[in-house]
């Protein structure tokens, strides 16, 4: 039996510290491991979000590009005049259309129906449900 400092035998064993000092760094090791995968999972999908959004800015830019070039033309301010501007070439005629505008008419109410039970009295009812035959007349 070993003597140490106290006299009793130690705790761990040299082998069983190695191994424990092992067993904790491979654990370091997997975590951090695992940590930068999930990091570059992450870049991935934040990737794959730019380049959509790259991609729909690119046609966004292109269909404006079409735009301009169709503001710029001359068929466009002709249209133009002739719609929002009201101008005429020299030969046309004009043609405005003319709204008629009816006066709506109110709503006609409805005639309230007449409640069928304003006009029964409890006898009736009672009559009815204890002998199920037809009211007599009065």
């Amino acid at each position: 039996m070993q003597n140490n400092w106290f006299g009793e035998r130690p705790l761990l064993s040299l082998p069983q510290i190695i191994t424990l000092v092992g067993v904790v760094v491979a654990l370091f090791i997997g975590l951090d491991l695992n940590r930068r995968s999930q990091a570059g999972e992450l870049v991935g999908v934040d990737e794959e979000l730019l380049n959509a959004e790259i991609s729909l800015e690119t046609t966004r830019q292109v269909e404006l590009q079409a735009t301009l070039e169709y503001v710029q033309s001359d068929d466009y301010v002709a249209s133009y005049a002739r719609d929002e501007g009201g101008f005429i070439q020299p030969g046309e005629k004009r043609v405005v259309p003319l709204v008629l505008e009816a006066t709506p008419q109110p709503t006609p109410l409805p005639t309230p129906a007449a409640n069928p039970i304003e006009s029964v009295q409890p006898w009736q009812a009672w009559w009815r449900l204890l002998s199920d035959s037809p009211l007599p007349q009065n």
